[in-house]
C-alpha cells in the first residue's frame, strides 16, 4: 500500500531502495515469502521522471556514454519505461574465470541462480525460462551456434502491472519521492541501524531489520560513494572496487547478412510462442570457440538496414528514412537511439523514392503490420524486422565489455539538490572489446560461407572496420560492475549473497554486483539474483537467524 508519510516505527523485515524491475520484484517475491517490506522509491508513484544530468552526474566522454536523461527512469517501475524487454540469461561460462578475461570468476556458479529464472521469467512476463532451440538443420553448432534464442517481455513497462501487484499487496508499504541521503550504522560500524531519506523537504530516519539497495547501478553507486566519504575503509576502501570497472556493452552493425536464400530469413524473425511471447534465433559462440579464440561473450541477430541505406530495398523503410530526415516528425516516431542509428549525414532522396515507388501496395502493408503490431495487438511489440526480397539484412552485434578499471565512476566536490554529491562518469572501451567484435564477425562469416546460408557484406572497407566499432560504441544504459560480487572482500564490494562485506544486514541488488557483464542484456540476470535474494532473506527469517548470520550455503 501507499504510505504518505515515513514508517515512525522499524516495522520491516526489509526496507528496499528502488522501485525498477529489481526492487519491484524483490519486493514481491519478500512479500509472497512472509515478510514485511518497505520499499523506498526516490520517484513518484504515477510517473516516470528522467533526472536532471547535471543535477546527479557529469558524463566525461559524451561519445561513450549516453546522457542520464536517456537512459534513467524514477518512479514506480524504474527504468523499466524505457526497457524494450528483451530477456536473456548469463551462461554458464559468462559466470566462470576465464584466463583471457581480467577479473572474471564469479563467486556463484549457473547452479546457484538457474533455480530462480523461472520466478524471474514471470516476473518480467516472457514466458518460461526457455532460451535454446533445436539447432539449425545442416548448421554445425561447434563454433558458432544457433540454438539460443532470446525472449521479450509482453508488457516491458513494469510500473503498470508488477507496480500495481506492489501498491496492492498488504505486506508492502511503498513511500514514494524519499531520495536514500545516507546510511547510519550501530556503534559496532558492523550494522545499519537506519537509512536517512529525504521524503518533503526533510530528512527521516527509517528502520528495518536489513535493507536492500536496489536504486539502479549508477545510484547505488553514487550513494555508497557518498557514505565511503565518512567511512573510508567501507566498501573495500578508498581506491578499492567501489565504482571502478564499470561495464555496459559494445554493440553496432559493421556488416549486412546476405542470406543465399532470401526465404531463410523466417529462420530469424521473431515468432510468436505458444504461449503468445515473441521470440527469436540467434547466432553466438561456443565456450570452445570463447575459450580457443580469446573472445569476449558475442551475439548477432538480424535487423533492418540503417533506413537512411537505400540498399535495403523496402518503400516502407525509405519512407520511414525520409520522416526521421525531418526532426519535428522524426522526434515523435522514434526514440533518440533510433533515430540516431538510422539517420546519416547524407541521404539519397531519389533512391528512396524508387524504393517506395516499386511496390506502393507493399509499404502499405509493411506499414499497416508495424503499426498492429506495436499499436494494436496485444502484447503489442514495437521491436520489426521487415521482410526484403533482396535477403539482405543489418547484422547487429551485441558483445560483452571486458573489465577496466580505468572505466569507473566517482565523486566531484558538488552536490546536487537531493543531497548527495554528484558523479563524473568516466566510461571506456578497450582494444579487446573491439578486437574481439572484429574476430567474431571472421568467424561468422567463415562458417556462414561453409554452410550455404550466407555470407557477410561489410558496410566499410577493411581498414576502416576498426574506426567504425569504436564509433558505434557507447553505453550507460546497461550500468554495471561498480559493486562487484566477489568472495574476497578485498576484490568486491558484496558476497556471494549480495551482502555487503563487512556489514550485517546490508545488500545490493542490481546489475551493479556482476563481475562481469557478458553479452546478455542485464535486467533477466538482475532479476533472477534479486529473486534469489530475496528467498535468501525469507530463509534466514523463518529460521529465526539472527543479523548477520551467515547462510550456510
Amino acid at each position: 500500500m501507499l504510505v504518505t508519510s515515513a514508517p515512525s516505527s522499524a516495522t520491516a523485515d526489509v526496507c528496499v531502495v528502488g522501485a525498477g524491475p529489481v526492487g519491484l520484484a524483490l519486493a514481491l517475491e519478500a512479500a509472497d515469502s512472509g515478510l514485511h517490506v518497505l520499499l523506498v522509491e526516490a520517484g513518484g508513484a504515477d510517473s516516470a521522471v528522467a533526472p536532471t544530468d547535471s543535477a546527479t552526474a557529469v558524463v566525461l566522454d559524451a561519445d561513450r556514454h549516453a546522457p542520464l536523461s536517456e537512459t534513467t527512469r524514477r518512479g514506480i517501475g524504474g527504468t523499466s519505461w524505457l526497457w524494450g524487454g528483451r530477456c536473456v540469461p548469463f551462461e554458464p561460462l559468462d559466470l566462470a574465470a576465464r584466463d583471457h578475461v581480467a577479473g572474471s570468476g564469479w563467486p556463484i556458479s549457473s547452479s546457484d541462480v538457474t533455480p530462480a529464472q523461472d520466478r524471474a521469467a514471470a516476473y518480467l512476463d516472457c514466458g518460461p525460462a526457455d532460451f535454446h532451440v533445436p539447432v539449425l538443420p545442416g548448421w554445425d553448432d561447434t563454433v558458432v551456434r544457433t540454438s539460443q534464442q532470446e525472449r521479450w517481455s509482453r508488457r516491458p513497462h513494469l510500473g503498470r502491472q508488477l507496480g500495481a501487484r506492489v501498491l496492492a499487496h498488504p505486506a508492502i508499504s511503498v513511500l514514494t519521492d524519499a531520495v536514500a541521503t545516507d546510511i547510519r550504522f550501530d556503534a559496532t560500524g558492523t550494522t545499519v541501524s537506519g537509512l536517512v531519506v529525504r521524503h518533503r523537504n526533510r530528512d527521516v530516519l527509517l528502520g528495518a531489520g536489513r535493507y536492500v539497495l536496489a536504486c539502479g547501478g549508477l545510484a547505488t553507486t553514487r550513494l555508497l560513494l557518498s557514505v565511503q566519504r565518512a567511512r573510508p575503509e567501507s566498501f573495500g576502501g578508498i581506491g578499492g572496487p567501489l565504482g571502478r570497472r564499470y561495464m555496459g556493452h559494445i554493440t553496432g552493425s559493421i556488416a549486412a547478412l546476405q542470406l543465399s536464400r532470401p526465404a531463410d530469413v523466417r529462420d530469424w524473425d521473431f515468432r510468436r510462442d505458444v504461449d503468445g511471447t515473441y521470440v527469436r534465433r540467434r547466432f553466438s559462440f561456443s565456450e570452445a570457440a570463447q575459450r580457443g579464440q580469446r573472445l569476449l561473450n558475442t551475439s548477432f541477430y538480424l535487423g533492418n538496414l540503417a533506413f537512411h541505406d537505400a540498399r535495403h530495398g523496402s518503400g516502407a523503410l525509405s519512407l520511414l528514412a525520409l520522416a526521421l530526415a525531418s526532426p519535428p516528425l522524426g522526434r515523435r516516431l522514434a526514440g533518440a537511439e533510433t533515430r540516431r542509428r538510422n539517420t546519416g549525414a547524407r541521404l539519397d532522396v531519389a533512391a528512396h523514392l524508387r524504393n517506395i515507388g516499386r511496390r506502393p501496395w507493399r509499404v502499405v502493408a509493411d506499414l499497416a503490420g508495424v503499426v498492429r503490431r506495436r499499436y494494436l495487438s496485444s502484447p503489442r511489440f514495437g521491436v520489426f524486422v521487415l521482410r526484403t526480397d533482396t535477403g539482405l539484412y543489418a547484422l547487429r552485434y551485441h558483445a560483452e565489455q571486458a573489465p577496466d578499471p580505468r572505466s569507473r565512476v566517482s565523486l566531484r566536490g558538488d552536490t546536487g539538490p537531493d543531497g548527495l554529491p554528484t558523479l563524473d562518469i568516466d566510461f571506456r572501451y578497450t582494444d579487446q572489446d573491439v578486437d574481439s567484435v572484429l574476430r567474431a564477425h571472421e568467424l561468422l562469416d567463415e562458417q556462414l560461407r561453409a554452410s550455404g546460408l550466407g555470407r557477410l557484406v561489410y558496410l566499410t572497407p577493411d581498414g576502416r572496420r576498426r574506426d567504425a566499432v569504436i564509433a558505434q560504441a557507447t553505453d550507460g544504459y546497461h550500468q554495471i560492475g561498480t559493486t562487484p560480487m566477489s568472495a574476497d572482500p578485498a576484490a568486491g564490494v558484496v558476497d556471494p549473497d549480495c551482502r555487503v562485506h563487512g556489514l550485517a544486514n546490508l545488500y545490493v541488488a542490481g546489475s551493479s554486483v556482476f563481475p562481469t557483464s557478458g553479452e546478455a542484456n542485464p535486467t533477466f540476470m538482475a532479476v533472477t539474483l534479486a529473486v534469489r535474494l530475496a528467498q535468501h532473506l525469507a530463509a534466514l527469517a523463518q529460521s529465526r537467524r539472527p543479523v548477520g548470520t551467515p547462510s550456510g550455503r
